[in-house]
């Protein structure tokens, strides 16, 4: 057998998991990121390419810087001093595995390379034969300063913020930038690399690589130098990415703080807002609730809500559909009040009239019509009755004088009653030791046993007894009325006690049925503070009626 799984989900609950929609936009916010930092990328090779190019056309068909004799080469490499000026300096041995004498740059060079040397990127000038004929630069970047020096107390928060919650938690994801990490030395001849190759080729060619220690990568790009339609050495321009690193992370830091920041004010904000709202529905529901007992009356109206939303709409509906059941409900319970008091008359002019038929001779087949008006009469004012009965019980159920009596007592002398007026059906009466208190009407209890004990003389099996039982624990007292004979229909369980409800069929007898009798029973339980329930007996042989009440406070 299949099972329906429903998973219920609050107002709250389903706001919030709408909310979830946004977890999105990190997503985008890091795709964007992410794009940001490929064109930084580009741009950075675009940039040292220039640098290269732009150094490389400075020498381009100047072969006396090339031209110098073996012998007379002396070891020199353009430095940077300390004011940014490149300088030369004798060049640290060679790199490779066998000596080299260096040639000498002139002094051209130094100037060239002075005048478009960047802070960030280091420049190289080596001949074919992959000597270095210059260096200027250094890989590494000078601490940045602060950005943000303001001092307020709204900046240091933020900047303690940025440095103890968010920058660690960034730092999970996202690679850090360092200068810490391992730069080659500078030698006076230049291993060969891809780049090299390429450029001494007469191919600007552009590459990466990692630091021989793998804490940065190194984008680097190369430039060939022409005499006339020859190669004569390269220019090798050469920049770590943390800049690039480090302007991706900024704008990652920064938009994701403002993400994280949109996410949370918008989480409160429709957390609040489905709070206010889930508090207005239930407070809806607790009025319709209120407004309706458990038997189906009309209690209350809804205040209808002045609010302009469609929760106000609904609330101003449910005002005005019970306003109308109210109305309908008074209409229904005051009905047979009035029909009993508008039948009284005609049927009163009937009454005399047959009675006066009645003493006039008439034919026997006139006088069998008679009979059967007279009888029908009889049934119709017997309806009239139980019904101005139910009608006054229900209006002065609450005006009886309550006092606190022994409800055994009670029971035990209807019993006895019950046996004189049901001849021939047999009455049990169980009861504990002692007097069992209650506060109320006592002669409403008595009410109450009769409407049990005739429903179950009437539906009992004739040779069996009809159980009057009364028992009690701290809190309750119950009575039970119980017989043998036909079971409770499964449809009628909890509606038995409703009024004009029967489960008599037609034909059972000519006594007129309302079903006002348990209808009275529940009535008379309620206004004690009880109530009253039907079902079959444990052993499946007939039905049980329990009243419970509760038991009179010890004094």
């Amino acid at each position: 057998m299949s099972q329906h799984f429903r998973l219920a989900l609050g107002i709250r609950a389903q706001l919030l998991l709408v909310l979830t929609v946004f977890l999105a936009i990190p997503w985008l916010g890091y795709e964007y990121v992410s794009e940001l930092e490929r064109f930084l990328r580009d741009a950075q090779e675009k940039t040292l390419a220039g640098t290269a190019q732009a150094v490389a056309t400075a020498l381009h068909d100047r072969p006396r810087l090339f031209d110098v004799q073996p012998a007379r080469r002396e070891s020199l490499s353009v430095e940077r001093s300390a004011d940014g000026a490149a300088e030369s300096s004798p060049a640290i041995p060679s790199r490779a595995s066998a000596p080299v004498v260096i040639a000498t740059p002139g002094a051209e060079i130094a100037q060239i390379i002075q005048g478009l040397s960047r802070t960030t990127a280091r420049i190289w000038v080596i001949d074919r034969d992959l000597n270095v004929l210059a260096r200027a630069g250094s890989l590494k970047r000078s601490a940045p300063a602060d950005a943000d020096p303001a001092n307020s107390p709204l900046a240091r928060f933020r900047r303690w913020l940025e440095r103890e919650t968010l920058h660690p938690l960034y730092a999970l994801v996202l690679r850090q930038p360092t200068e810490d990490f391992g730069e080659e030395q500078a030698g006076g001849v230049m291993l060969p690399a891809r780049e090299v190759d390429g450029a001494l080729s007469g191919i600007l060619t552009v590459e990466r690589r990692p630091t021989p220690d793998g804490k940065a990568v190194i984008v680097s790009a190369a430039h060939p130098i022409w005499v006339g339609d020859q190669v004569k050495g390269a220019v090798l321009v050469e920049e770590t990415t943390n800049a690039v690193l480090a302007a991706r992370n900024r704008a990652f830091e920064r938009l994701f703080s403002i993400v994280l920041a949109a996410l949370l004010i918008g989480s409160v904000a429709l957390t609040l807002y489905a709070s206010r709202l889930s508090a207005r529905i239930r407070s809806l529901r607790d009025e319709a609730e209120a407004a309706i007992d458990a038997h189906g009356r009309v209690r209350g109206v809804v205040a209808g809500s002045k609010s302009g939303d469609e929760i106000g709409d609904l609330s101003r509906s449910f005002s005005s559909v019970l306003s109308r059941l109210a109305q309908y409900a008074s209409y229904q319970e005051s009905m047979a009040g009035r029909l009993s008091h508008e039948l009284r008359t005609p049927i009163a002019v009937v009454r005399s009239s047959l009675d006066n038929l009645k003493l006039s001779s008439l034919p026997d087949e006139a006088r069998v019509y008679m009979e059967r008006a007279q009888h029908g009469l009889a049934r119709l004012s017997d309806i009239l009755i139980r019904m101005t009965e139910a009608t006054r019980l229900e209006q002065s159920i609450g005006d009886d004088d309550r006092q606190r009596f022994d409800v055994t007592a009670v029971i035990a002398g209807c019993v006895e009653g019950y046996r004189l007026a049901y001849k021939g059906r047999t009455f049990q009466f169980v009861a504990a030791d002692g007097p069992i208190d209650v506060d109320g009407a006592p002669e409403l209890i008595a009410q109450m046993l009769d409407k049990l004990v005739a429903n179950a003389v009437e539906f009992g099996t004739a040779d069996t007894p009809v159980v009057v039982r009364i028992a009690q624990d701290d809190t309750t007292v119950r009575i039970s009325v119980e017989n043998e004979g036909p079971l409770l229909p499964a449809a009628m369980h909890g509606r038995l006690f409703d009024s004009m409800v029967s489960v008599r069929p037609e034909q059972r007898d000519g006594e007129p049925h309302l079903g006002l009798g348990l209808y009275i029973v529940r009535l008379i339980a309620e206004a004690h503070g009880g109530g009253a329930i039907a079902e079959n007996r444990s052993d499946g042989r007939g039905v049980v009626v329990t009243v419970t009440l509760p038991r009179a406070e010890r004094g």
